[in-house]
């Protein structure tokens, strides 16, 4: 297997897939720029010589038209090169604050096609304050359900800044019920939008049971807004566990910021999952989780399925969480199962995690049980991963996805 890549790496054009390249050695881009705007990525390896990138062309040449930015792909000889997703360019639109609007696919002449999904098309539309409101997707003309996707589009409706519905439609904007066994989620909030309950329904407005495995989720509160439980039920509106081994969840609040989770089968008795973890005990800062620590059902400390006790999270600007350290039940930074004792994540302009790096106890990048210490992740214009490579504590790559 590694001899045929290695012979696709070299007549990329032949083969019409991403191709990995780990065997190849380093591969950089190196990027070519006018009035200010990048026209041309090229792939190249240790020697300067053109190389299949992480997509398996060598060349991606832009041009630009008022909101659209046109990408076209080529193997090392210049010859238009079709990738994995079945097209040999994109056509890209962007709104003025940056959202994508549309990607259309086009063919080795720059016209429409079908991507190896089975759509030529999609198009966003966003709420003024953010959030998608609708995505449709399009064949060669008219919109399409992708068969991948069983869908033709997706309407979202939010109440101030909470989502308050999610529908799959058709390619007549009809609800339609996709793979999962559902065409709609819904969301009931209070008077401040905090979430009450989330349901499943089918097509025809009936009930129907989400992906995992419930039809109704009711989220009660105290009078402070806190959750005092989470319940879960079937479309018969009857407890069920949903094959997850409980029922339930109940909070219990120690001062200001401290929340216990504990977790309760149909018949109200306090349950442990398969590590014997019973209680999630909670330390909140700013409505953020900064440490998580797990006591079994005689509220004794235990250690997660990672074999530590406690997990320690610190978070970016964005609120997303940024470092990730391990302790063991007495609080000292430990090493878990993996053979490392944390991470640290590095994120792009859209919060997409473009990087991480495991650490030692001591803070410092260190090497998993897996042989490698960082890894880098690929996306595409949607955000969808396209590629994980992975390296160890001198850089040079080990593997990739």
């Amino acid at each position: 297997m590694k001899e045929k890549r290695l012979l696709a790496a070299v007549t990329a054009l032949l083969l019409c897939v991403a191709i990995p390249f780990s065997a190849l050695g380093d591969i950089k881009a190196r990027n070519t720029e006018e009035n200010g705007k990048i026209t041309e990525t090229a792939w190249e390896d240790d020697n300067g010589q053109p190389a299949p990138g992480p997509d398996g062309y060598c060349f991606v040449r832009y041009t630009y038209k008022q909101d659209d930015v046109f990408e076209k792909y080529y193997d090392a000889d210049g010859r238009p090169f079709r990738v994995y997703g079945g097209y040999y360019g994109r056509r890209v639109q962007k709104d003025g604050k940056g959202n994508i609007t549309l990607i259309e696919y086009l063919d080795e002449n720059g016209a429409r096609t079908l991507n190896r999904k089975g759509y030529g098309m999609m198009t966003m539309k966003y709420f003024g304050f953010g959030p998608v409101s609708t995505v449709t997707y399009y064949g060669l003309k008219k919109p399409i359900i992708v068969p991948e996707l069983g869908y033709a589009s997706i309407l979202y409706e939010y109440s101030n800044r909470t989502m308050t519905s999610r529908t799959y439609r058709n390619e007549k904007n009809n609800p339609i019920d996709i793979a999962d066994g559902y065409a709609s989620v819904k969301q009931k909030t209070d008077k401040r939008y905090r979430v009450l309950s989330v349901r499943f329904d089918h097509a025809d407005g009936g009930h129907a049971t989400g992906s995992d495995g419930w039809f109704r989720c009711e989220k009660n509160r105290d009078d402070k807004g806190r959750l005092v439980s989470v319940k879960y039920y079937d479309e018969s509106e009857q407890l069920t566990d949903r094959g997850a081994g409980y029922a339930w969840e109940g909070y219990t609040y120690e001062g200001d910021n401290i929340v216990k989770v504990t977790r309760y089968d149909m018949n109200d008795r306090i349950v442990a999952d398969k590590d014997g973890i019973a209680t999630f005990v909670r330390e909140m800062k700013d409505d953020r989780i900064v440490r998580e620590s797990f006591l079994d059902s005689e509220g004794n400390r235990i250690n997660n399925s990672l074999g530590v006790g406690a997990v320690q999270y610190s978070y970016d600007l964005q609120g997303a969480i940024e470092k990730v350290i391990y302790l063991d039940t007495e609080g000292n930074t430990a090493r878990c199962s993996g053979g490392y004792a944390g991470y640290r994540d590095t994120r792009d302009e859209d919060g997409a995690t473009v990087s991480r790096t495991f650490l030692g106890v001591d803070g410092t990048p260190a090497e998993t049980t897996g042989g490698y210490s960082e890894i880098r992740y690929s996306y595409d214009e949607t955000k969808t991963l396209t590629s994980k490579r992975y390296y160890d504590l001198s850089g040079k790559q080990v593997k990739a996805e």
